[in-house]
């Protein structure tokens, strides 16, 4: 058994969570046994494995009845980062919208004094039926305009419903400060939380920066002030929608109590 045939098909992870064949888990025993990289990776994925298990409990014990109090988002730095991804999704969209029908309404408003004029002077009918169609345009437009809301209000609704399954990708460091290995995320088939389980290794900072950037270097998300949790990693959530298919990279920085932050790691990602 090689390495790209592991990490194509995720044996480890797929070891740790009971999914390989007896014959494919006696083949991978026998290679990983001896080989420290592998070890490492399936250290990581029952690491990865006990902190989802723990993570469900807290949901579990803080969220009867499927609602969560707004103390236990308080208390869960992933939640939280959550909540505020959201926010921004839900905000953003409803300013411009706004925005636009104010610019819109202004535009009817002079729209019917231009046909107001119109009329007191006695212009042609040509003019008066261009005012008209302008008139009728604008209408359509904020038709069109209030459906468009209606539909992001849909969609917002739909965003706040507990999400059953998160699809969750480890990301750790390789010994030697190359670059780890490239991990595949699969989107998830309607719009929903993806979340990155970053080990940042030995580094030990206050607070660490995540960015992730495309294969041409423009930033498509970034978390600053993030603390690691009880079991040594940082979970990034990012939503679903801000992703598209290609070549990514997750460059992780220290943020010390003094000073420029300091790069941890560089984690090399897929998107399909």
């Amino acid at each position: 058994m090689d390495h790209p045939t592991i990490d194509a098909d995720s044996t480890a992870e797929r070891y740790v969570t009971g999914r390989l064949t007896p014959e494919e888990a006696v083949r991978f025993e026998e290679h990983y046994l001896d080989c420290p990289s592998c070890c490492a990776r399936v250290e990581a994925a029952e690491r990865l494995q006990r902190g989802l298990r723990r993570l469900a409990e807290a949901a579990a014990v803080s969220a009867p009845g499927g609602l969560r109090s707004s103390s236990s988002w308080s208390r869960s730095p992933w939640m939280g980062l959550a909540a505020a991804a959201m926010l921004a999704v839900a905000l953003l969209p409803a300013w411009l919208q706004h925005r636009e029908v104010r610019r819109l309404r202004s535009d009817l408003g002079a729209t019917r004094e231009a046909l107001a004029r119109t009329q007191a002077e006695k212009g042609s009918a040509g003019r008066l039926a261009a005012v008209e169609g302008e008139l009728q345009q604008t209408r359509r437009d904020l038709a069109a305009e209030a459906e468009k809301r209606e539909a992001l209000a849909r969609e917002m609704a739909a965003d706040r419903q507990p999400q059953a399954s998160i699809p969750v990708v480890p990301l750790t460091p390789v010994r030697g400060g190359t670059d780890g290995p490239v991990r595949t995320l699969k989107l998830p088939e309607k719009p929903g939380w993806v979340a990155l389980w970053v080990e940042p290794g030995d580094a030990d900072f206050p607070a660490y920066r995540a960015t992730l950037r495309t294969s041409r270097g423009a930033v498509v998300f970034q978390a600053s002030r993030l603390a690691l949790n009880d079991l040594g990693a940082l979970l990034v959530t990012v939503h679903s929608t801000t992703l598209a298919p290609g070549a990514y990279r997750l460059d992780l920085e220290g943020l010390p109590r003094a000073g420029a932050p300091v790069a941890v790691g560089r984690f090399p990602l897929r998107i399909d």
